[in-house]
Parts: structure tokens; sequence; C-alpha cells
């Protein structure tokens, strides 16, 4: 037997940090290859890391509560071949470059360094396969004397711009609280969704009437086993995307190119206690509708537990929101880069509307949906929105495929 370290690996994209919140495996306890041996929480989400081994935990590296930096020592483990523990060594090296000869790093990473006229492929990497994470390059810029920040230009205010607070009434005192490390990432990374991606959102309602009828005749086939709404707005948009593969993709504008993924990695918006999280099926086009509503659960499930693994919080190249369960009727649901489009759904609600020439009232849903303008044109994401529209008018379409 021979021991190892084991380094915090990157479980994300863009996160430096994770905080350890339990540890599964107390020192000098059994390990079982792939079995949870901690679990973490990061700015996404709490996730588990599974032991890499079969072997003993000599040490952790750190107790609970505290935070530790990706590539830090995690843990000692004891194993009988200690090269299948083996982060990258002390995981500080030359990034490698790809086959393109850029070194592996975020769009993030990457205009920040031209910012700062930082080469990237000076910068020590920590991250697998040679990949310069976030903290190398702030490390790096630290290190050189460059500020973490670009300078902020002065703004003068006006003297009648200026704003006190107002006293608080009597018994009255404001309360105020740090943000959560969760809702810090969902602040992060819903304002780069912002600013950078101009949105395009087709907005409209579908007919529903066969879908809740499709859906009650399911459950009844299945013994009364639930299917979510979810699980068919999810395959509606998985069979549109067979047919328009362009939305499955992701954007690299630093790079100048477009990558189409030959899977989906599904992601599925999820509220949970301290904010959002969005939960991954991979492979989903792959699934029967059984199947994907029983995967769709399953993480959903334990997403609001928070017990998802780190490979269930990365890799969406698709996602779905179902937030019509919480009231309201029609959104603006953001897409997250570097994915380039997301299908918000709505409440299924009573409407009156023309059948045949006659108002009538009918079961429908309101869909929203968005799209990079910068990748997706409007006539594209028409076609794309008409595609959902019709296989939930026509759910026979939708489970014969």
């Amino acid at each position: 037997m021979s021991a190892a370290e084991f380094r915090l690996p990157d479980v994300g994209e863009g996160l430096a940090e994770a905080a350890i919140v339990r540890w599964l495996v107390p020192e000098g306890g059994v390990l079982v290859r792939m079995e949870p041996m901690v679990e973490i929480e990061t700015a996404k989400s709490t996730v588990e890391i599974p032991s890499p081994v079969d072997g003993v935990l000599v040490s952790h590296g750190a107790p609970e509560g505290d935070t530790v930096e990706v590539g830090t020592v995690l843990a000692v483990l004891e194993t009988a071949d200690a090269r299948a523990v083996e982060v990258g060594g002390d995981r500080v090296a030359r990034p490698s470059r790809d086959g393109a000869g850029r070194v592996p790093a975020a769009p993030t990473v990457r205009r920040r360094a031209a910012q700062h006229g930082a080469d990237l492929s000076e910068v020590p990497a920590t991250g697998p396969g040679g990949r310069v994470l976030a903290a190398d390059l702030e490390a790096f810029l630290a290190g050189r004397g460059t500020s973490s920040r670009p300078a902020a230009a002065p703004v003068a205010i006006p003297a009648t711009a200026a704003v006190e607070p107002s006293p608080p009434g009597a018994g009255h005192a404001d309360r105020v609280e740090p943000l959560s490390r969760m809702r810090r990432g969902i602040a992060s990374a819903l304002h780069r969704a912002w600013s950078e991606v101009p949105l395009i959102t087709d907005l409209r309602d579908a007919d529903a009437e066969g879908l809740v009828r499709a859906r009650r005749s399911l459950q009844e086939e299945r013994g009364g086993a639930r299917v979510s709404y979810t699980a068919l707005f999810a395959a509606a948009a998985l069979s549109a995307l067979r047919a328009h593969p362009r939305f499955n993709a992701s954007l690299d504008l630093d790079a100048g190119m477009v990558r189409h993924h030959s899977a989906v990695g599904l992601g599925i918006a999820v509220a949970v206690p301290d904010g959002l999280t969005v939960a991954v099926v991979h492979d989903a086009a792959s699934l029967t509708l059984a199947a994907l509503a029983e995967a769709i659960d399953d993480v959903a499930g334990r997403a609001r537990a928070g017990r998802l693994t780190a490979a269930e919080t990365t890799g969406a190249t698709f996602t779905v929101s179902n937030y019509g369960q919480f009231g309201g009727r029609y959104g603006t649901p953001l897409v997250v880069p570097p994915q380039v489009a997301i299908a918000g759904f709505g409440p299924i609600a009573d409407a009156v509307v023309a059948v045949d020439g006659v108002p009538a009232v009918r079961k429908t849903v309101a869909l929203s949906i968005s799209a990079d303008h910068r990748l997706i044109d409007g006539a594209e994401l028409s076609v794309f929105c008409s595609q959902i529209e019709r296989l939930i008018a026509d759910p026979i379409r939708l489970l014969a495929g």
C-alpha cells in the first residue's frame, strides 16, 4: 500500500474554490471507489466528490466549514496504486495547447488576460489537462504587480445626487446579511449572461389540451407512475433539437468558433432553498420518454437535497426551465454562455381561443424561448419555437419520436 495526495478537482467552469460541508468518510475510514467521500459547496451547488480508488482515507486536507482552492490537497489516500489518485502531481505546470494552438482556458479568463496584456502560455496552470483557471491568472497578475482589477475612471457626482440613508423608525433596524456562496455564484453567472449575451426571446401560447390528456394516459399506463410536465416539455425540446441542431451548440467568440454538440447535455433548472441550480442529464436525446422522466425526477430531487455529483452540475448544452409551477405566465429566460438557447415554460391554464372560427376554452401553455442573437437569428428562433409548439399541440408526434 502507498499513500498519495488527492487534490480538489475543478468541479465547475470558472470556480476556483469550494467549502467543505461534510466529510462522508472519517480519517482512517475505508474508501470504496466511486462512493461519496466528501460533500462540498461551490458557488453553483452542493456536490459530492467520490473516492477515485478502493483504499483508506489517511487524513482530511481541511476540516468541515473550511474553504479550499482548486488544486490544493483535499485528502491523503492510501491505496495499492498511488497513480490512480494523482491529479497531475503538484498540478502546477505550463499550460498545454489544444489542437488550435490555444492554451485551454474559459472565455472569461481569456478576456481578463487580454485586458491586462497577459500571455496565458506564461501562466502556471493548475487545472486538468493544463487548463488555466481564474485563480491561476489572478495569482500570476498579482505576482507581476498588476492590480487584480482594472482601475475605474473617476465619476463626478453632483452634490444634489448625494443620497443619505433614511433614519430607521423607532424600534426598527435594517437587517444585513452576507450573500451565500450559491447566491454569489448565481449573481455572477447571471450578470455575465445579461451583460454578454444579446438576448432574443420568442413568446407565444401553445395549445396544451392534447398534452394534458396524453400525460394522464401515460400515467395510467404506467400504473400511476408520475410523468412530469417538465419531462414532456424536455422531450419536446429534444425532438426540436434533432431537427434544429444549431440550438445545441456552444459559442466561443474569442476563438471565432461554434462547437456543435453531438449529444445533448440537458440542463434542468431546479429551485433550491437558497436560489437556483441547473442539474444536467447527459446524453438526454438517447433516452426513452420513460427513462427521461425518471432521470429528470432523479437529478431534480437530488438537487433539492444538495446531493448532486460534480458531473451533474456541468456540461449543459441546452436548458429547460419549467417555472409555470410557481405561477406567473411569461418570462425572459437568460441564456448562460457558452450555451446559445434556453426554453422556458409557463403554467398550463385555461384560455379562450378560436377553434374552427368559434371561441372555445382550452388548456394552453406559455412558451418563452430565448437565444443568443450573436448566433441565432429571429427567423431561426421562430421556426424552432414553432416546432416545439406543434409537438406540444400534437403529442402523438412527440410520443412517436
